[in-house]
């Protein structure tokens, strides 16, 4: 969910511009503060939930003023999972009141308490066989923040609106459900009665909406698998309209669009952007997943956005906003996170779209863009992992820096050690493997699908990046031989003692005169020594120059890695100095260059000789005062000294 809470970045050049949000994660806490020792219950884990037939009624949620008040009917289809099962048990608040539960007609004994209902069946059933039952309820669903699971409130000149928002323990808070994330419903159909004149936004592909009496009734059919807190409805005065969307060569799929009537005219210029992106993941990943229904929008009464499965509610039409909640419904929807301690599952997967559609929407300021989100990491992740220790605090599960940022960051950086082909190669199987598509899965699983696509092990990258803590500060040592053989030596820091090392590629870019190339080396042990073989003359080395790795920028780099054999031979003087110095040689020891170096690695001076000479003198009065290096190439080799421009 970015609900803006993930999307608010607030630093961030958002797509297509900067702009500043509001922090959208602090919504996405919402009202869960006194659920968040939510434990699946034990008692829901002897049947396996098929289908749900729901009929809610919210006739004071939408009328004025607004009152938080739900009446509902769900029939439960499930399979026993287990013989001689006796009972089954549905999630559900105390505060709601549950009036009748019915099998076949009959009226069943049943408790409501612990929110949790227990239901004594008519008679045992067996392993793998279908039943039923329905459960007949009301009440005032629990909205003390005003961001509850089931809101009811007003837009434009005081018009009703209610919307649902579950994730991720609120689902039983408005609906009698199995709130799991190990059993998804097979299917869903969802029949929502209302006052004249307002429509519902909810899952799946609409099928009607009719007047019977003096009653709207809208009736949604959903047929893929969803998660209980990705079952959801939105209801106001909504005015509609339709984008379409290519998700290959011949199958368009519907973007469907419910917003409010004083936003029609500017909601409908800002959601044709996403069209552009379900053609591009829809490209870059599978086909979207539920083109036989819909994608759509509703707008509601967030900052932010959530994900809904086929609908996300939406409180603006950003282009950031628009992209991650679309992301979702591949990486969140389509595959489930199996435990909120790897929320990563889908809210990392999301931001890294960012990345994508960024990237190939607006290139041009793709490196900024990455530039900004890599800074905001860096400055707020110093410590804790991406992996939730602890599922009982709100403000963990929904980390901004952690959970969203550093999450997304770090697929980038996966995408960029194992390469493009191997990455979504590895990533698609995931979308597609008969074990997670259409259901849960953990990091672990989508690491076993990128190591068989890439042929490598990816243990330590996930040890480092996604259980452990911190990130890694890189000190590069450099110097070109004679032989323009480049000798350089990584080194690294890292900021948290449960990482002591952080196993990456490296790429350095070589800068010439006229000439640039990008070398990556792979840096398996601090202080490691690499040769490469340049063909040009290197003035100026640049640390990870498209900013793919989670370290500061630029790194400290310093020339000279090797014992410096002339240092007794070659004399600067003086030194510091505010204009000129004096370069002298004692022995037979002709210079051929002379550069000077400024602490980044920046060559700021460089001068060739072509005639023996053992003296130079060089003027600095020009450059900024501080350290500089001066590297001095002789026929015996080469030297390094520092020298200081003084004010």
């Amino acid at each position: 969910m970015k609900r803006i809470i993930v999307f608010s970045i607030l630093m961030s050049l958002l797509i297509g511009g900067i702009a500043q949000i509001k922090k959208p994660h602090e919504y996405e806490k919402k009202a869960y503060a006194s659920k968040m020792n939510f434990q699946a219950s034990v008692e829901t884990e002897n049947y396996d939930i098929i289908y749900h037939r729901i009929l809610w009624k919210i006739d004071s949620a939408i009328q004025y003023p607004p009152k938080s008040f739900i009446k509902g009917e769900v029939t439960s289809y499930f399979k026993a999972s287990e013989d001689n099962m006796a009972s089954i048990y549905f999630d559900l608040i105390d505060e709601l009141d549950v009036d009748s539960v019915k099998q076949r007609g009959v009226d069943l004994m049943f408790t409501h308490s612990n929110n949790l209902i227990n239901i004594s069946l008519l008679n045992s059933i067996d392993k793998g066989i279908l039943d039923s039952i329905t459960i007949y309820y009301k009440g005032v669903p629990e909205s003390s923040t005003g961001f509850g699971a089931f809101e009811a409130s007003t837009h434009g000149d005081n018009v009703p609106v209610m919307w649902t928002l579950s994730e991720p323990y609120g689902a039983m808070e408005w609906w009698p459900c199995k709130q799991s994330l190990t059993d998804k419903i097979d299917s869903i159909d969802i029949y929502v009665e209302t006052p004249i004149g307002n429509k519902v936004g909810s899952n799946g592909k609409l099928i009607f909406e009719k007047t019977v009496g003096d009653k709207n009734l809208t009736y949604w059919k959903h047929r893929y698998p969803i998660a209980a807190y990705l079952v959801a409805i939105a209801v106001t005065n909504y005015e509609s309209y339709s984008h379409y969307a290519m998700v290959n060569d011949t199958d368009s799929v519907e973007i469907l669009n419910y917003v409010y009537p004083e936003t029609r005219a500017e909601s409908e210029n800002d959601t044709e952007f996403t069209v552009e992106v379900v053609e591009l993941f829809s490209n870059l990943f599978i086909t979207y997943p539920f083109a036989n229904e819909k994608y759509g929008h509703a707008q509601f009464g967030w900052s932010g956005g959530m994900e809904h499965q086929t609908m996300s509610f939406m409180g603006g039409f950003s282009e950031s906003l628009i992209t991650h909640e679309l992301a979702h419904q591949w990486f969140g929807d389509h595959v489930t996170c199996g435990s909120w301690q790897h929320i990563w599952i889908n809210e990392g997967f999301a931001v890294f779209c960012e990345y994508l559609a960024q990237e190939h929407i607006y290139p041009q300021t793709y490196i900024d863009w990455k530039r900004s989100r890599l800074n905001y990491v860096l400055d707020n992740t110093a410590s804790g992992s991406v992996f939730v220790e602890d599922t009982t605090d709100i403000n963990r599960i929904f980390n901004y820096a952690l959970t969203y940022q550093k999450g997304g960051f770090i697929l980038q950086m996966l995408r960029k050690q194992i390469g493009d082909d191997a990455f979504f190669t590895g990533t698609n199987e995931y979308l597609n493997s008969n074990k997670t598509s259409g259901g849960f899965a953990i990091a672990e699983d989508y690491q076993l699908f990128l190591e068989q696509a890439a042929d490598t092990n990816l243990t330590t990258f996930f040890n480092d990046w996604y259980y452990g803590q911190g990130y890694p500060r890189y000190t590069i040592n450099w110097i070109q031989s004679l032989d323009k053989k480049i000798n350089i030596r990584i080194s690294q820091t890292t900021t948290s003692y449960l990482v002591p090392f952080f196993e990456m590629d490296v790429p350095i870019l070589l800068k010439g005169t006229d000439r640039e190339e990008i070398v990556t080396f792979h840096n398996s042990e601090n202080y490691q020594n690499f040769i490469y073989g340049a063909d040009f003359v290197v003035n100026e080395i640049v640390f990870d120059p498209d900013y793919d790795l989670l370290s500061p920028h630029p790194a400290n780099i310093i020339l000279g890695i090797q014992e410096n054999k002339l240092e007794n031979e070659i004399h600067i003087m003086p030194n510091p100095t505010t204009e000129i110095i004096k370069i002298r040689t004692t022995k037979k020891n002709n210079f051929n260059r002379i550069d000077i170096i400024d602490i980044t690695g920046k060559e700021v001076y460089n001068n060739e000789f072509h005639e023996s000479q053992r003296r130079a003198d060089i003027n600095i009065s020009n450059l900024p005062t501080g350290l500089y290096y001066i590297r001095i190439n002789t026929d015996k080799g080469v030297a390094i000294k520092q020298i200081i421009k003084s004010d």
